[in-house]
């Protein structure tokens, strides 16, 4: 519980106006709120209605001098926190202190709601993006990017490496293979240059065989 609490007082001894309270409410919304039953603005009820339409997460307390049994039930079910007669104020602090608590905890449960239903909403986004790689998913005729949901295009293999656990391994189909040329290896000259000369052609040892006007090795 915070050390020092904003309480917002309204007793029969200030003529708190409507229009005052609500604006105390939007400026600065207090901690706990105190609030005499009988009202010469308007009626302690009416201020319960206001304070838990405007601000439902603050405490809401009546400080009555009297107050019957079956009003005290009604003003609970209407909202209000708690009462404590003007006769047994000792009772007061227990009350607000109780109040404010219960206002933290539930303050810390709807925040742990809040990212309970973000967590959720983005594991639903990842269900549905693993649906729509097993579903249709768009492919261009052409350079074979991927169309995600929002429309952009990326390359296949950053689409799949990061959408699913796929890796692609690049390797050659027995059809493709067929019109795979292998690399020649490197012909060695059989003459080389001078030093200091340049010869009109560089003869390799391939042409000198397959030239009909070699038939033996030459040496």
């Amino acid at each position: 519980m915070k050390a020092e609490l904003n309480i917002l007082i309204l007793d029969d001894d200030a003529n708190d106006a409507r229009t005052e309270f609500l604006s105390t409410l939007q400026a600065d919304p207090p901690d706990v709120i105190l609030s005499d039953h009988g009202l010469p603005a308007f009626s302690g009820s009416e201020a319960l209605a206001i304070a838990r339409e405007y601000c439902p997460e603050v405490p809401f307390i009546f400080v009555t001098g009297s107050i019957g049994e079956e009003k005290a039930i009604e003003t609970l079910k209407m909202g209000a926190m708690d009462y404590v007669l003007k006769d047994r104020l000792p009772k007061l602090l227990p009350a607000v202190e109780r109040a404010v608590r219960e206002a933290e905890e539930r303050a810390e449960r709807r925040q742990l709601e809040a990212e309970r239903e973000r967590l959720i909403h983005e594991l639903r986004e990842a269900l549905n993006e693993v649906k729509t790689l097993s579903g249709l998913l768009p492919i261009c005729a052409v350079c074979k990017k991927i169309r995600d949901y929002q429309g952009y295009w990326h390359p296949l293999e950053v689409y799949l490496r990061k959408h699913s656990d796929v890796t692609l391994v690049h390797e050659f189909c027995e059809e493709c293979a067929q019109h795979i040329q292998p690399a020649r290896p490197a012909e060695r000259p059989l003459l080389a240059p001078r030093q200091g000369g340049t010869f009109a052609e560089s003869l390799s040892r391939a042409d000198v065989v397959e030239n009909q006007g070699f038939g033996r090795e030459m040496s």
